[in-house]
């Protein structure tokens, strides 16, 4: 039990606490995307797609304000900065219980998203600021794999709540995740101050930094890519085994069980070489191959009898994992190292900005294009990856060229005493 816990946990001090603030609000989020759908929808008595009409325009609304909410987080620093969004969503999960028209509805999504998102930017540049160079993507590493462990318990007890179906069970879900944001606040006011940076230039041009940095935005748009891989898994293989093969219909379901195990075990193993600009983008070229391979290795299942097909399936699960492994931790890496160190807020909220092909694009393009064109469809998804692939490497280097080097501080030298 000793060595399990070592291996999720990082050592003692700011990065545990930071850990622990991930678990609490992972088990919150949890219970609410689990059960909160499935609420609106049986109680609220919306339809399936005004939710998740709900959901994208969220998403939506939530990916211009990373830039903004991210030089607050520079400016007067990043603890503050995500205890705010987190009593933020707090605030909006109390609203959820009272939401009971569409309306009603779209207004609490929308803030919601807005503050979990805004508030993954302001937490990155919390852990770079209290971590360090040195430490923040191996934390990161320590946090996703809590996150998807939290996460997955929380689930299971949001499927308790809807077998239960009361609408006293499902507010529940909707306070204790409240409940959970506001003791996470708390936590990461314990954390050591991160100051923030004095007022420099002009406002227009602080602001204007990271969104005039074109080759770190290609960067980001290649790295966001990695992010359709997860969605290609949770939304395009199950609907592509139940529709177009023998396989059983049950693996569907467990096929993200094995994802999300090794989530938790292998994250922080194999992030260890993404703390440096050459070792996230070797990270990248594996992920992108992976998710190549992953896509070309579904195309054959459709031809194959169901016991062969589920094995196959399996196999290309456990490459998807791979690959959502492989790209987080080469994501964390080129974030943070080619951003200069007293902007991670503002640059953090323009690499998120990566994210809107996979959060927008993302869903139709995995579930319709297999769907419509069968294997050809799977083909490609292969041919995205190598794409990516392709663009990748000159990308990060025409980053790492134009980085303008961070001023070195001067040593202190001991004056001569008189006397």
């Amino acid at each position: 039990m000793g060595r399990l816990m070592a291996r999720l946990l990082p050592e003692p001090g700011p990065g545990r606490l930071l850990v622990l603030c991930t678990a609490v609000a992972s088990l919150g989020n949890g219970l609410y995307v689990t059960g909160g759908a499935v609420y609106f929808v049986q109680i609220v008595g919306l339809s399936p797609g005004q939710v998740g009409l709900g959901l994208s325009v969220a998403g939506v609304l939530a990916l211009p304000l990373g830039v903004p909410v991210g030089h607050i987080a520079d400016r007067f620093g990043p603890r503050g900065t995500t205890a705010l969004l987190a009593l933020g969503k707090a605030v909006a999960l109390v609203a959820a219980a009272f939401a009971h028209s569409f309306v009603a509805y779209l207004l609490v999504a929308a803030a919601h998203g807005a503050a979990e998102q805004s508030g993954h930017v302001a937490r990155g540049a919390l852990v770079s600021g209290v971590m360090g160079r040195e430490g923040r993507v191996k934390l990161s590493a320590y946090m996703r794999s809590v996150f998807n462990g939290g996460f997955s318990l929380a689930s299971l007890a949001a499927g308790l709540v809807i077998a239960a179906g009361s609408r006293g069970a499902y507010l529940a879900l909707f306070w204790g995740n409240a409940v959970a944001m506001v003791l996470v606040a708390g936590l990461y006011l314990r954390l050591p101050r991160v100051p923030g940076r004095p007022r420099s230039g002009t406002r227009e041009r602080r602001l204007a930094a990271a969104v005039r940095d074109v080759p770190y935005l290609l960067v980001a748009q290649v790295s966001g890519i990695a992010r359709i891989g997860p969605t290609v898994l949770a939304l395009g293989v199950p609907l592509w085994l139940v529709t177009h093969t023998d396989a059983p219909r049950a693996l569907a379901a467990w096929l993200m069980l094995v994802n999300t195990l090794m989530v938790v075990f292998l994250q922080v193993r194999l992030a260890r070489d993404a703390d440096t600009v050459s070792g996230a983008a070797r990270l990248q070229r594996i992920t992108f191959l992976v998710l190549a391979a992953a896509c070309a290795t579904v195309t054959v299942t459709g031809t194959l009898p169901g016991a062969v097909a589920a094995a196959v399936l399996v196999g290309a699960a456990v490459l998807f994992t791979f690959g959502e492994i492989w790209g987080e931790a080469a994501r964390w890496g080129l974030r943070y190292e080619l951003a200069p160190a007293h902007a991670q807020g503002q640059y953090g909220g323009v690499f998120a900005t990566g994210d809107a092909l996979a959060l927008i694009a993302g869903p139709t393009l995995v579930t319709t294009v297999p769907d419509r064109l069968g294997a050809t469809g799977w083909l490609l998804l292969t041919a995205l990856f190598l794409a990516a692939l392709a663009a990748g490497g000159p990308a990060v280097r025409w980053a790492e060229r134009t980085r303008v080097p961070e001023p070195v501080p001067e040593a202190k030298v001991p004056q001569p005493r008189h006397g």
